[in-house]
């Protein structure tokens, strides 16, 4: 059983057969140089992933920062704009008080010019 089996081939199988095992081998050779050069590549991919994935947490984190920044810029802006609303209210209220104010003077003038002419006349010398 431990004999050599190509042995027993004719020798032109011998040479083909020689042939096919060079072939065999210069594959091996062909697929070991992939290997190693898969290898130095898989190493040169994580080395930059290594590298890249300090920056990229800080963009994630810049990115989530950013938009609580913007989500407390909404509210703000919300509120704000309530702001404005209750100065718009108040101003309204206060230009209707100062227009009621500004007819109770005119009114007061009018009453007082009024007093004044009948003073006025009471005072005149009658002939």
């Amino acid at each position: 059983m431990n004999e050599d089996l190509t042995k027993k081939l004719p020798d032109e199988a011998n040479g083909q057969l020689a042939q096919i095992l060079t072939a065999v081998q210069e594959l091996g050779t062909r697929i070991d140089r992939v290997e190693a050069r898969l290898g130095s590549l898989e190493n040169k991919v994580e080395a930059r992933l290594h590298d890249t994935r300090p920056i990229w947490e800080k963009v994630q984190t810049d990115i989530a920062q950013l938009q609580a920044d913007v989500n407390q810029l909404r509210e703000g802006q919300e509120t704000l704009r309530q702001d404005v609303r209750d100065v718009r209210t108040e101003l309204r209220d206060m230009n209707r008080k100062f227009s009621i104010f500004n007819d109770n003077l005119v009114q007061i003038q009018a009453d007082y010019r009024d007093i004044y002419d009948r003073v006025r006349d009471l005072e005149r010398p009658r002939p």
